[in-house]
């Protein structure tokens, strides 16, 4: 049976001093540590909830920055193809211009010196003209005939601006 007695109240009192003392410096700091250590856990859950969406977030701004580089890209280059197409029409319209400008050159150059060499075939044809008359006259015609005889070749279309007989 149970003994009331001192020793009872001594071990009933030694038994509350030490839940109490082990309440305080056992029980409470495991309890403070382990709540410490949920709240740290739940942070850092939270916390890497958080940076998935961020994750995420940064993610889907990447791959709309990347379209859109890839669009500016794709305009860019169409740019450059259109530019490309107007400077190699605007080089071939200077090419054509120029090369008219250097048929035009070249054909009034071939009629200039097509008259000069009709002038001087008629020059040789009148000079060979009057040679032959003295010639056949055996006479020596003076620069006065030679006018009258050119003026006369002159008027029966035999020395005419294109070198032909006129009918």
């Amino acid at each position: 049976m149970i003994q009331i007695d001192m020793t009872f109240f001594a071990s009933i009192l030694n038994f509350l001093l030490l839940t109490a003392l082990l309440t305080f410096f056992l029980y409470r700091p495991v309890r403070k540590f382990m709540m410490d250590r949920q709240d740290r856990i739940k942070r850092s859950l939270e916390e890497a909830a958080r940076d998935r969406a961020e994750s995420a977030k940064m993610k889907q701004e990447y791959e709309a920055r990347l379209a859109q580089a890839s669009c500016e890209a794709q305009d860019i280059i169409e740019k450059a193809v259109v530019q490309g197409e107007r400077s190699q029409a605007e080089i071939l319209d200077a090419a054509r211009k120029e090369a008219k400008t250097i048929l035009e050159q070249a054909r009034s150059e071939a009629a200039r010196e097509r008259q000069a060499a009709f002038e001087a075939l008629r020059d040789d044809i009148v000079n060979l003209v009057i040679s032959t008359a003295t010639v056949v006259t055996g006479k020596n015609i003076g620069p006065a005939d030679d006018e009258a005889a050119v003026k006369s070749l002159l008027e029966e279309g035999w020395l005419g601006s294109a070198g032909e007989r006129e009918p």
